[in-house]
């Protein structure tokens, strides 16, 4: 009688967990019903496409975002625009953002206008290029092709100082061609440059504080060297080589 009662037993369990895995052959099948109309609805929303081989993917934009789901890298033609980014102007290309949702670099076509002391300037012309951005957003520095010829590499001082340190620059529309220092307060007139003009002229100058140049040595063509000085008494300028001559 007790060996009954346990085959009994027995062949109970076996009905309970035919009917359990039953049951989890159903739900199973519920949830991957659930998930493809869940893909379906996405794909529908936001399309996104596979060419033939199916190794290249197209699409308008993407958003990367962190563990604690911010957005922390956009890209798209233009970057889709997030509630995250503090910035909301158009750009084409890739922005890298901080926790905060400042830009910190931005790589693009054109480059996003620069973000100084909190507010949004305007570029001389559009471009290509690389911007750097400090913690709050604000451009620190950068790497630009324009669409006006210049091509620049420029480093600026940081807030609340709104202008630009140091630059390496390609100006055709200046004629000319160099490096150029800026100091961090007075006038805002280049106070040191090295330059090669478009007429070949060779130039290092100095400025003082108020911007007026002081001091400049030249070399054009086979024409002796120039070192001019400035006297800011009589506002003349004197060549300091021509009076060392034999």
């Amino acid at each position: 009688m007790e060996r009954q009662h346990d085959v009994h037993s027995l062949e109970e369990r076996v009905d309970y967990l035919e009917r359990r895995l039953h049951l989890f052959r159903l739900a199973g099948a519920v949830a991957l019903l659930c998930l493809l109309i869940a893909v379906c609805n996405v794909l529908r929303g936001r399309p996104a496409s596979a060419d033939d081989s199916g190794q290249v993917l197209r699409v308008r934009g993407l958003i990367v975002e962190d563990a604690q789901g911010k957005p922390r890298i956009l890209l798209g033609a233009p970057v889709p625009k997030v509630t995250g980014r503090n910035r909301q102007d158009d750009s084409t290309g890739i922005i890298l953002m901080g926790e905060n949702g400042a830009d910190r670099i931005a790589i693009g076509v054109p480059t996003p206008p620069p973000q100084m002391g909190g507010r949004v300037a305007q570029r001389i012309s559009p471009g290509a290029g690389l911007v750097l951005d400090d913690p709050n957003g604000n451009e620190r520095g950068g790497i630009a092709v324009l669409d006006n010829g210049r091509g620049v590499v420029c480093l600026d001082y940081p807030e609340p100082i709104e202008r630009e340190a140091v630059c390496l620059g390609v100006i055709p529309d200046q004629g000319t061609t160099g490096l150029i220092i800026d100091a961090e307060s007075g006038s805002e007139s280049d106070r040191a440059t090295m330059a090669v003009l478009k007429d070949g002229t060779s130039l290092i100058k100095l400025a003082d504080t108020n911007g007026v140049e002081r001091t400049m040595l030249s070399v054009r063509g086979d024409n002796p060297a120039q070192f001019l000085v400035l006297d800011p008494k009589t506002k003349s300028k004197v060549d300091i080589l021509s009076k060392t001559k034999p």
